[in-house]
């Protein structure tokens, strides 16, 4: 046990070395003092074994102090406590008797190091460890430790971490190199025979060309529990010839061993209690813990950060329908589409039940920008359950909130406006209003969401149900989302509960006519913000009828239909030019009209098409090529392979074909592979599991990269990401197996075993055709789907002519 006596003339320092040693049972404080001349008369009573001095004091300083009391008491350990490492205090110090400083504030453990070190120096080590691990940096500490203990020139302690076997975790001593960052052979084999290592004359020479010149070194393993967790290595100077301590080293190393493995079971704890058990994703704990210190930070180097929180839309019916076994398949499906779409900078967390959050250092323009991303990436999900759609609320600091509470309050309110609004939306929040989130103020039109954010909402209000089926077709086919109401009382239902952007509204309707509508939403303070689009018959009001009534536009029937999208899109747009109407024309059948444009449009859109398909699959071809000039050795791998697959696919489901995005999948099928280093795809030897499992990433890095092609929705996709799962569910990336494998990406799978077998390889030439055939038939029913391979041998001969006729030269 040792007794300390702590002089400091700041209480609030004296306070701080107790609460700092408050957790160290072999150190009892016996006095204080505030002065040198009460530290004197408290040693000479107190008798302590160490003394925590400081330096500038009153009535007697630190240094008249240490004289007095080394005089009174030869024994006792006399700590210099100073305020800075100032050269002058601590030589005046060291001068005047103390054997030991620790400046102040300084990690805990120099602290206890300074007081503790007359006592043994392992368990002075042990004690130190002990107390690193809540706060971690035991690695440094162990080192620091380990290289004054036994004189060495340097330390360096290595720990195994993920896919790197060894990675330096610290390193310390007088003589330590200054790069140093690779495992030296001896370490490598401490760690992998889990034995001590003393250097030989081949070690010590590495040692010398990675510029870490000594006379002798040993490397010990750090082993707990039988698992290996890293090695320590210590160096002798090279000018001193005295050997390692190998059984201290082997005593460290236990030690360390169990402190280290402590730290990394404590860390394994704090990450599980911040991490939600069922989708993986950090939990509420984690989020608010993670916003505070981002808000932190951005208050100091005035940045924003921004929250968007989603909710599953009609959640609920799915555990009602489907149980919540696939309820909660859902949610870690969602789960692992977040993490697959948000930028590497972003935090994706679930805070309860179908909420989910990011946080995002950046705008709420940015932050919505991910939103849509996930909005777009869970609707055109194929694989599993169908997700429902999401509603998601967008909130920043410092814009819309001071504090982590009302930034979510903020972005919930945003989330609710976006329920209101109709689902399936990203809702920026757009001012304070003073509103819950079933009051409906706040969804009113004023509030509404941007039409850039949410698409264009249009209210057809028509006595005539076939003309309305002819107006939802015309604006449905341009992305427009349309309403109807059968009279102007329905539609101001549908209008309270849900405003639309523009309502196109006939004049002549049993009850309240279009006019008189018209007028009353145009009184309304709420409503006025609405377009309104007149139609009228020949025997209705006038255009002078509809300007007195507040109309945007109006148009006589018959009218041509693109007339009528340009007066919408262009009211919509805030172009005001009204009253719009049409160029006078004899009075036609409005199904005339509706076919006359519709033909000048398909003569348009067929043009377009054909330009646009043209440049997709010049585009497409270019890609693919230089995919294989990066792949060497790939030769017309891809154009090979495309050819197989739609040969295999017209004998096996000519239908699989209808699909456009097909043939797309079957060329780009290894365009992941551009984010593969050279050193891995070139590579002749066989891979190592690391380089494996890092090629067999580029399945998945290929889905990202074309998640947002519009040529490629559908099985091309899926190809993608899917062509080498295998039929007995031992494939990548998903392990699928059997007809859960889509249909394109098991036909794809044959094809480019085939070409792969038939083509000459970086890691081997190629094998005859025939020796492919045998392989693919032993494959049926284990990697490939035995109704591909019976449709391959159907159409061998074709698959063979294909074969000689891109061969490479």
């Amino acid at each position: 046990m040792l007794r300390l006596l702590i002089c400091d003339d700041s209480p609030e320092a004296r306070e701080a070395v107790k609460a700092s040693l408050t957790g160290q049972p072999e150190i009892t404080i016996v006095g204080e003092a505030e002065n040198g001349e009460q530290a004197v008369a408290l040693a000479a009573v107190t008798q302590p074994d160490v003394v925590l001095m400081d330096v500038q004091m009153p009535v007697l300083d630190g240094i008249g102090a240490t004289k007095r009391i080394r005089e009174l008491l030869p024994k006792a350990r006399i700590v210099a406590y100073a305020g800075s490492d100032d050269s002058e205090d601590v030589m005046g110090m060291m001068g005047a008797g103390a054997d030991a400083y620790c400046v102040k504030g300084a990690p805990v453990w120099e602290l206890e190091r300074a007081v503790a070190g007359a006592s043994d120096p392992l368990v002075r080590l042990a004690h130190s460890l002990a107390r690193s691990v809540n706060g971690g940096g035991a690695a440094e500490l162990l080192t620091r430790e380990l290289a004054d203990l036994t004189g060495a020139a340097f330390t360096a302690t290595y720990l195994a971490s993920g896919e790197v076997a060894l990675s330096l975790a610290a390193l310390a001593g007088p003589g330590a190199p200054q790069w140093f960052a690779s495992a030296p052979s001896i370490v490598s084999r401490a760690y992998s025979e889990l034995q001590l290592e003393r250097a030989d004359p081949h070690d010590l020479g590495e040692l010398y060309r990675l510029g870490a010149a000594c006379s002798d070194a040993v490397a010990a393993p750090l082993v707990a529990d039988g698992q290996a967790l890293g090695a320590l290595l210590v160096a002798m100077p090279a000018n001193v010839q005295s050997a390692v301590d190998e059984e201290l080293v082997a005593a460290v190393a236990d030690l360390a061993s169990a402190s280290l493995a402590n730290e990394r079971r404590l860390a394994f704890t704090y990450a599980e209690a911040r991490r939600d058990a069922l989708t993986g994703l950090a939990n509420k704990r984690a989020f608010d813990e993670h916003l505070a210190s981002s808000l932190t930070r951005a208050s100091v180097g005035n940045k924003r950060v921004s929250v968007v929180l989603f909710d599953l839309d009609d959640f609920k019916r799915v555990n009602d329908r489907d149980g919540h076994a696939v309820g909660d398949e859902v949610l870690r499906e969602v789960a692992r589409v977040l993490m697959r779409v948000v930028r590497a900078e972003d935090e994706v967390f679930r805070i309860g039940g179908e909420e989910f959050t990011i946080v995002i250092e950046d705008a709420s323009e940015a932050a919505a920008d991910v939103g849509e991303r996930v909005r777009t990436a869970l609707a055109h999900q194929r694989r599993g359950h169908r997700l429902p759609t999401i509603s998601a609320g967008v909130a920043t600091f410092p814009a819309h909130a001071g504090t982590a509470d009302d930034l979510l309050r903020k972005a919930d309110i945003a989330l609710y406006a976006a329920k209101f609004a109709g689902k399936d939306r990203i809702q920026i929040y757009s001012g304070e209003v003073e509103s819950s989130r079933e009051e409906s103020q706040f969804l009113s039109s004023s509030a509404a969401p941007r039409l850039e954010d949410q698409g264009l909402r249009l209210l057809v209000v028509d006595d005539d149900p076939a003309l309305r089926i002819l107006l939802r077709t015309t604006f449905e086919v341009v992305d427009i989302e349309v309403d109807e109401a059968d009279s102007a009382e329905a539609a101001e239902e549908k209008i309270a509960l849900r405003a639309p952007n523009v309502v196109v509204l006939d004049v002549g309707m049993p009850g309240m006519d279009g006019l008189t509508f018209c007028r009353r939403l145009k009184s309304d303070p709420l409503m006025a913000d609405i377009g309104i689009v007149l139609l009228t018959g020949s025997d209705g009001g006038s255009a002078v009828d509809a300007q007195e009534a507040g109309a945007d536009a109006y148009l006589r029937k018959p009218f041509s239909p693109l007339e009528l999208l340009n007066a919408v899109e262009r009211i919509a747009g805030g172009l005001y030019e009204g009253p719009f109407r049409a160029a006078s024309s004899p009075p036609e059948e409005q199904l005339i009209l509706y076919a006359q444009d519709l033909r000048r449009l398909l003569e348009v859109e067929r043009g377009q098409r054909a330009l646009i398909q043209r440049a997709y699959r010049e585009t497409v071809t270019a890609l693919a090529g230089a995919l294989e000039s990066k792949d060497t050795g790939t030769g017309a791998h891809s154009q090979r392979v495309q050819r197989y697959a739609i040969e295999l696919a017209r004998e096996l489901d000519p239908a699989l074909l209808e699909d456009e995005s097909v043939e797309y999948g079957f060329l780009l099928h290894d365009v992941g592979k551009i984010g593969i280093p050279d050193r891995i795809l070139l590579k002749k030897a066989s891979l190592t599991p690391t380089e494996r499992r890092l090629l067999e990433t580029h399945t998945v890095l290929g889905e990202q990269l074309l998640s947002s092609v519009a040529l490629l929705q559908g099985q091309g996709l899926q190809v993608v990401r899917h062509h080498h799962e295998r039929w007995d569910g031992r494939g990548y990336p998903d392990a699928l197996a059997g007809s859960e494998i889509p249909l394109g990406a098991r036909v794809f799978a044959v094809a480019d075993a085939l070409d792969a077998m038939t083509s000459d390889r970086p890691y081997r030439t190629a094998g005859t055709w025939e020796q492919a055939a045998h392989e693919i038939a032993q494959e049926a029913g284990h990697q490939f789907d035995p109704e591909v391979v019976e449709a391959f041998r159907g159409r061998d001969s074709r698959l063979r002519r294909i074969h000689y006729e891109l061969a490479p030269n």
